[in-house]
């Protein structure tokens, strides 16, 4: 019966690596197999390519990996955060007025018959007047008959005056005598009643006669009789004072009446007259000489352009503008009194409002700027807007009295500011966020900032990015924060 190593060979690998099969010792001797040779070789050569093949695979997927990470970098372009001036801008449509303007027109209706000469030639739009100038005259024939009768009725009711005065004083002077006259007949009663008594009382006692007594009874009553005389010539002389002063009223009243008429015929006379009200400038001129003029032509109620169109003259001083301004009322708050302002003309109106300019840019495409005067406290109902007059301080010869503009007033400024165009921002979870770049590490950092004042093409970022720090403006919308990246120019 065999043993348990007879049942069991031994099984090694020789130092060629190929298996070899060998009995216990203990085992009876067997012939060896020709193709265990054959089997070891084949089992090497297999193993010997596994390994190569895991080596080979092992080294291209690190290559691979790493071209795949080069591959995930995002291109992105960038731009450095800036320290700028910046403003925040509110706008609208207005006109230009001069500051002092003074529209001429004649009250009454006639020919003209004067138009101002300039050089020999008759006066023009543009022309300088001189303040108190005779510019235009309707015919004044009617107005200088009515000041020449007016005058003539003034010096007639003076006259009439100064004899009513006259009879006054006279008047006065004889109340005066009257008055006089009775206190000298009171006095003489007096005397005449007190001799009185005193012969009565001498007759009673018998020292003197009767008839004594009858002549100073006589004597009393005489003087009684001439007090009465003297008090009726004074109320006479008051009556004929109380009538002068009447007269002297009534004078007088005819003096205002005939200054009146004749301050009412030199008010007809200017309105015949258009004068130049101050140094200035001739700025429309609607007629001419030997037009028949009537104030029907100028419809008051009519829109302004066309008052302007029929008005005879409007005069201005060029040297001082204002700017008129609507702006919407929820801007109201906004607009203060001296605020900054700039004025674009009507041809450059699109280059300002194409949203590619800057502050600086629109300062330099004003072709006038001035500061906020006065700012209306209440809203129009039609428009929903509030008006705003600009001062002009520079610039005023550029414009021109009723020209269309637009007005950009500076409601908020900032000298020194951290500032990126808007093309750095994104808008997320609520809130703008920029995504800088970390040039050591070849990443981008999301943060969140605190936005400031906002421009025409840049926003202001008070807190959340330090100058010079890159900021990504061109292929934000793929990135998260710690993505990597590569700056293409």
């Amino acid at each position: 019966m065999p043993t348990e190593q007879e049942k069991n060979p031994k099984q090694t690998l020789n130092s060629g690596g190929s298996l070899d099969i060998t009995e216990s010792s203990a085992t009876t001797p067997t012939k060896k197999p020709k193709g265990g040779l054959l089997l070891g070789a084949i089992a090497l050569l297999i193993g010997g390519t596994l390994f190569w093949r895991a080596l080979s695979n092992n080294e291209q997927q690190a290559v691979e990996t790493t071209n795949n990470v080069e591959q995930a970098r995002l291109t992105v372009k960038t731009i450095d955060a800036a320290v700028e001036p910046i403003q925040a801008w509110s706008y609208g449509d207005g006109y230009v007025s001069a500051v002092v303007k003074k529209h001429l027109n004649f009250q009454a209706e006639g020919t003209i018959d004067y138009l101002k000469q300039v050089d020999g030639r008759d006066l023009r739009e543009g022309d300088r007047v001189t303040k108190g100038e005779l510019l235009a005259r309707l015919d004044s024939r009617r107005s200088d008959a009515d000041i020449t009768v007016a005058t003539s009725e003034q010096t007639k009711a003076k006259n009439e005056v100064a004899n009513a005065v006259a009879s006054l004083r006279q008047a006065e002077a004889d109340l005066e005598k009257a008055q006089a006259d009775l206190e000298k007949a009171k006095t003489d009663t007096s005397f005449a009643e007190a001799d009185l008594k005193r012969y009565q009382e001498l007759a009673a006692q018998g020292a003197v006669e009767r008839r004594e007594v009858t002549v100073k009874e006589t004597e009393y009553k005489n003087a009684q009789a001439i007090q009465k005389a003297n008090e009726a010539g004074v109320r006479f002389a008051q009556s004929k004072v109380a009538a002068a002063q009447t007269q002297v009223e009534t004078a007088e009243a005819g003096v205002r009446s005939a200054e009146a008429k004749l301050s009412q015929s030199n008010v007809d006379s200017e309105n015949i007259e258009l004068i130049a009200p101050f140094d200035g400038m001739i700025s429309r001129l609607n007629i001419r000489e030997g037009e028949y003029w009537t104030p029907q032509l100028v419809n008051v109620a009519g829109d302004y352009q066309g008052i302007v169109e029929r008005v005879p003259i409007i005069v201005i001083n060029p040297d001082g503008f204002e700017v008129n301004v609507e702006l919407p009322a929820f801007q109201g708050g906004k607009i203060k009194p001296g605020q900054r302002a700039l004025v674009i003309l009507d041809r450059d109106r699109a280059k300002a409002t194409s949203g590619k300019i800057t502050g600086q840019d629109l300062m330099r495409l004003a072709s006038a700027s001035g500061t906020v005067f006065s700012v209306s406290p209440s809203v129009s109902p039609g428009e929903r807007s509030i008006r705003v007059t600009i001062r002009i301080n520079e610039g005023a010869a550029n414009l021109r009295d009723g020209e269309q503009i637009s007005a950009w007033i500076a409601t908020e400024e900032k000298e020194n500011a951290t500032v990126a165009p808007f093309n750095a921002f994104v808008s997320r979870d609520g809130r703008f966020n920029v995504f800088v770049v970390n040039e050591a590490q070849g990443i981008v950092e999301q943060r969140a900032i605190n936005q400031g004042i906002e421009g025409l093409a840049k926003r202001e970022i008070a807190q959340g990015v330090e100058p010079g720090e890159k900021l990504v403006t061109e292929g934000k919308n793929r990135l998260v924060n710690g993505a990597p990246v590569e700056i293409i120019p």
